[in-house]
């Protein structure tokens, strides 16, 4: 497993991606004929679940795209099954706060920085190579989600953390949680985001952002975000 989204923000690039809700396995292969950086596997939002991720990472990787997946709760199975399936970086939904955070690095990163439990499995071809934990330690980008009042209360804390790889904001929940929603030139919006791109500034990871449509993302670039997740894959064929 190399993880080229992270060697892409390492570079400065700024990726671009989407995610996916059909559970379609062409349709990815297609989104990774488009030059698209990376997808988001949503096991949130959609039906989808662990087997299919399965399916969806390969043909992520048949064409070049990075597989990421959200999660559909902080647990330990839904964190540890999308891991051993093989997806490269988790975003985690509804943090609430710091101890939330330590509680995902316990669950998805091996020892010494976590507890994640070690099988061999379809990431590592099924090989019994425990001294490969470091590196899927360093390969595996674990990227909580700031989209509640209470992570953005504690985000300089969650950021700093040793294990969390990034943060991603979710606009509209994020946008809801502070009781303006949908506001997103609101001042208190947007001290809001100028507050997460510092925390991540000032700890060295990148900061990712949900954005509608493609003017919505070149608007989050130019504002200085790492990395952009434009709309989702059904949303793309609709418009197309």
């Amino acid at each position: 497993m190399k993880n080229t989204l992270k060697e892409k923000l390492a570079r400065g690039e700024k990726p671009l991606g989407t995610f996916v809700n059909t559970g379609s396995a062409a349709v990815v292969e297609c989104l990774g004929c488009t030059g698209l950086d990376f997808v988001i596997l949503d096991n949130e939002h959609s039906p989808i679940e662990t087997e299919t991720t399965a399916t969806l990472v390969r043909a992520a990787e048949c064409r070049g795209l990075t597989p990421l997946a959200r999660v559909r709760e902080i647990s330990r199975p839904a964190i540890l099954k999308l891991l051993d399936v093989g997806v490269q970086g988790l975003i985690i939904p509804d943090v609430r706060g710091v101890e939330d955070a330590r509680r995902i690095i316990r669950y998805a990163k091996y020892a010494p920085l976590g507890q994640r439990g070690f099988c061999p499995s379809r990431k590592d071809g099924w090989g019994p190579v425990p001294q490969a934990m470091s590196y899927f330690n360093s390969q595996t980008l674990l990227i909580p989600q700031c989209e509640t009042a209470e992570a953005l209360a504690e985000i300089e804390a969650i950021t700093a953390l040793p294990g969390v790889d990034g943060i991603f904001i979710g606009p509209f929940d994020l946008s809801i949680s502070l009781g303006i929603p949908g506001e997103f030139e609101n001042p208190a919006f947007r001290a809001a985001l100028e507050r997460i791109l510092a925390a991540c500034r000032s700890a060295g990871k990148p900061c990712l952002i949900f954005a509608g449509d493609g003017t919505a993302a070149a608007h989050r670039f130019s504002q200085g975000f790492d990395a952009v997740a434009m709309g989702q894959d059904a949303t793309l064929l609709i418009s197309g």
